[in-house]
Order: C-alpha cells, then sequence, then structure tokens
C-alpha cells in the first residue's frame, strides 16, 4: 500500500498551511512510499536549493530508523556515528527533526519530510500535515 497522489497532496497543502500560522513561511514538503522515493515535492517560492533535498533527507531517515527524525536527532548526539551512517547512505541521513513515518491502519505508506522551521516546529508540522489525510505518526 502506498499514498495516492491525492492524499500526498493534501498533506503538502496542509504542511504549508500550518507552517504558515507557524511563521515558516520558507519551506519545502515531500511526501515519499514506504521505499523512500518521491512521491510529491514541494518549496515555497524563496525556498533555496537546499530545501526539497534536506526534507527528502528527513523523510527517508525517518523510514529508516521507523521513528521520527526529532527522535533520531536526540539518540545520534555522537558526530562520528551520524558521520558514519551519513557516509553509510551516500548522504541521505538526516537526522534533523521534520521527518516522520505516515501509516494508514497501522501500515506504513510512506514518509514526510519538511524543511524551513526549527526541528521541533517542522515536526509539528508534519503531524498536522498528516493528519489533514487521515494518516498517523509512526512514533
Amino acid at each position: 500500500m502506498t499514498l495516492s497522489l491525492a492524499a500526498a497532496t493534501t498533506i503538502a497543502h496542509a504542511a504549508f498551511a500550518e507552517g504558515g500560522q507557524r511563521g515558516v513561511t520558507v519551506m519545502s514538503v515531500v511526501v515519499t512510499d514506504p521505499g523512500g522515493h518521491i512521491r510529491l515535492a514541494m518549496r515555497s517560492d524563496a525556498q533555496g536549493i537546499f530545501g526539497v533535498d534536506t526534507a527528502l533527507g528527513k523523510a527517508r531517515t525517518a523510514l529508516g530508523f521507523n521513528r521520527t527524525s526529532l527522535h533520531l536527532s536526540k539518540i545520534f548526539a555522537d558526530p562520528c556515528a551520524v558521520a558514519a551512517i551519513t557516509a553509510a547512505t551516500g548522504g541521505a541521513f538526516v537526522p534533523l527533526g521534520g521527518g516522520c513515518v505516515v501509516q494508514q491502519d497501522g501500515v506504513t505508506v510512506g514518509a514526510v519530510g519538511v524543511s524551513g522551521g526549527l526541528p521541533d516546529v517542522d515536526e509539528a508540522i508534519v503531524v498536522t500535515a498528516a493528519g489533514a489525510a487521515g494518516l498517523t505518526i509512526l512514533r
């Protein structure tokens, strides 16, 4: 099972709406399938060149460990461990808050990554956006 394009679009629009309410006006949102492949990516007009890549890295990091990337940022405080995993994953490991695995009826259907705000704010945006599509976050 994977996310429909309609669900991915709902998530992205909800994320931008929530970001705006939280004062995050420069952001990117990436929604992936369960394998970490991009289902949908959007960025605000003012977002720089790293926004989508950062959001994708957060989503893939959450998928890779079945945890929110914010949770992982607290676990991986050792710079050597972060460097090793980042190298092993070809730079795909981004242990910053804002990446979450999303589930429907207890089944992982993808992940969402947001970049643009502080890590805890990015994660809160993802949680709200996933809820708008009727999905839950794997914690």
